[in-house]
C-alpha cells in the first residue's frame, strides 16, 4: 500500500489561455494523483488541443465568467482526494518531487519558494519569499497545499473579489492559527506581468499587498460556532413528523422557518471574534446558498449517525480555536443570546449543554481539546442521550432550562405553546408561529 497522500491538483486556466504544457508534466510526474483543469468556458478550445488536454486530466470544469476565484472553488468542489494543490496553469514545477507533497500534515496550509522564469525578476522573488517566510503571507502563484478540511473550515475563496482572494484566504487561514508552512522547493511563474515596466510593477504590486493587508487583516478567532443543517425538503429530515402528517410540503415549510430562524441567529452571532461554520447533513448544499449562508464556511460532512458527525466537526474544528459550540437547526426556542451566554459557563466548568424535553440535547460548548470519540460511543435513539453523553465527562455543566426538539406532532404543539408565551420573539420564530396558526396545526 503507497504511502503517499492523495491530492487533487486543482489548475486554473483563464479564457486566453493557449499553452496546456503543464498538465502533461503533471500527468507524468504526479501520476496517481487526480488532476483536475478549471477553466473559463469561453476560452474556445480547438478539438486537437482538448483531446491532448483529456488525456492527461481526470477531470475538465468550466466556469461562466470566471475568476481565480470562481475557477478555484470549483475544482475544489469536484476534487476526490483529501489534499487539494492549487496551480497556476502558467507554473512551472521542474524542482517540486512527489515527496515534497508528502511533508505537508494535515493542520498546515502549505506553499512553495518562488522563483521567476526571468532573471531579472529575481529581486521580485526575494521580496515575496522574504515576505513569505517572515510574515507568513504567501500568494496564489506559491501554489497552495491543503487538506479538503481544512480548506472548508477557513471557507472558500471569495467569489466577490476580482483579485487579491489568495490574500484573503491567507488571513483567514491566520486568524485560525493555521500554520502556514514554506515547502523549501522553488515553484517557477511566469514573468510576463513585468515585462514592459517592471519597476513600475513591482511598485504596483507593493502598494495592492500593503492596501490587502490593511483590508482583509483578521483578529485571532475565539469561537467557533457550528450549525448542522440538512436541506429542508430531505424526507430523512422529521421522518416521524412527515408520517404523522402526511404532508411533506407542510414540514418542508417548517424546516424552512426553522432554518430562516437559525440565519437569524448566525447573523446575530457573526462578530469579530467568532467563526460561523455550517455543518451540511445533506449531499448537496444548494439550500444554503438559496438562504445566503453559502458566504459561510461550510463542512460537507454526511455520516450515518449524528454521533459521527458531531465527532468529525469536533475534530476538524477544536484545534483552531479556544472554544467549540455544536448546534442543532431545528429548535426554535434556541436564540442567539443564549449561544452567546453559553460560553460565560466555561470560566467555571469545562463545558456546558443545554437540554431537550426528549432526553437529549440542543447544544453542547466546550474548551476541551481532547474529546476523542466522545460523540460517536453514544446511542441517540434513546431517551436518556444527555445523560449517557456527559457521563463519558467530567465538569459539565447542564442549562437549568429544556427546550423543544421537534420530531413528532407533540413535540410541535409543545414547542408552539411555549413560544407563543415569550414576551420577546426574533421576527423569525413570529413568521413561524403565524404559520402555525395559519396551517392550524397547533
Amino acid at each position: 500500500m503507497s504511502l503517499h497522500k492523495k491530492f487533487s491538483i486543482i489548475v486554473i486556466a483563464s479564457k486566453s489561455e493557449n499553452d496546456f504544457s503543464l498538465l502533461t508534466k503533471l500527468k507524468n510526474k504526479f501520476a496517481g494523483h487526480e488532476i483536475i483543469l478549471s477553466i473559463d468556458s469561453e476560452n474556445e478550445l480547438s478539438i486537437e488541443t482538448l483531446n491532448a488536454i483529456n488525456l492527461n486530466i481526470n477531470k475538465l470544469v468550466k466556469i461562466s465568467n470566471s475568476t481565480r476565484a470562481k475557477s478555484l472553488n470549483a475544482g475544489a468542489l469536484k476534487a476526490e482526494n483529501d489534499y487539494l494543490w492549487f496551480l497556476h496553469i502558467d507554473s512551472k514545477i521542474d524542482k517540486i518531487e512527489k515527496n515534497d507533497l508528502d511533508r505537508l500534515q494535515k493542520k498546515q496550509l502549505g506553499y512553495f519558494k518562488l522563483a521567476f522564469d526571468n532573471t531579472k525578476n529575481s529581486i521580485n522573488a526575494r521580496g515575496a519569499n522574504f515576505r513569505s517566510k517572515n510574515f507568513k503571507l504567501p500568494f496564489g502563484d506559491q501554489s497552495f497545499l491543503i487538506h479538503r478540511n481544512l480548506f472548508n473550515l477557513i471557507g472558500r475563496f471569495d467569489e466577490s473579489l476580482h483579485e487579491g482572494e489568495d490574500h484573503k484566504f491567507i488571513w483567514n487561514a491566520k486568524s485560525l492559527g493555521v500554520e502556514i508552512k514554506e515547502i523549501t522547493r522553488e515553484i517557477v511563474t511566469s514573468s510576463r506581468k513585468y515585462e514592459e515596466n517592471s519597476s513600475w510593477q513591482t511598485l504596483k504590486t507593493l502598494f495592492k499587498t500593503l492596501t490587502q493587508a490593511r483590508k482583509f487583516k483578521k483578529e485571532r478567532i475565539k469561537n467557533i460556532y457550528c450549525f448542522f443543517m440538512k436541506d429542508p425538503n430531505s424526507k430523512e429530515s422529521k421522518s416521524r413528523l412527515r408520517n404523522q402528517l402526511n404532508d411533506n410540503n407542510l414540514v418542508d415549510e417548517f424546516n424552512l422557518h426553522c432554518l430562516k430562524i437559525v440565519k437569524s441567529n448566525i447573523e446575530f452571532l457573526d462578530k469579530k471574534e467568532n467563526k460561523i461554520v455550517i455543518v451540511n447533513n445533506s449531499p448537496m448544499d444548494d439550500y444554503l446558498h438559496s438562504l445566503g449562508l453559502s458566504k459561510f464556511s461550510i463542512l460537507n460532512i454526511n455520516k450515518d449517525s449524528v454521533g459521527k458527525s458531531m465527532q468529525e466537526a469536533y475534530d476538524i474544528c477544536a484545534p483552531f480555536c479556544d472554544n467549540i459550540i455544536l448546534s442543532g437547526s431545528d429548535i426554535p426556542e434556541l436564540t442567539a443570546d443564549q449561544l452567546k451566554d453559553s460560553l460565560k459557563y466555561l470560566s467555571s466548568s469545562d463545558s456546558y449543554i443545554i437540554g431537550t424535553d426528549d432526553g437529549g440535547f440542543c447544544c453542547f460548548v466546550t474548551k476541551l481539546k481532547n474529546l476523542e470519540n466522545v460523540f460517536s460511543r453514544v446511542d441517540y435513539s434513546t431517551n436518556h442521550v444527555l445523560e449517557d453523553f456527559i457521563r463519558y465527562q467530567y465538569n459539565t455543566k447542564k442549562s437549568d432550562f429544556k427546550l423543544v426538539d421537534v420530531d413528532t406532532l407533540d413535540d410541535l404543539q409543545s414547542m408552539y405553546e411555549n413560544l407563543k408565551d415569550k414576551p420577546t420573539l426574533t421576527q423569525q420564530q413570529r413568521d413561524l408561529i403565524q404559520f402555525i396558526d395559519k396551517r392550524k396545526y397547533a
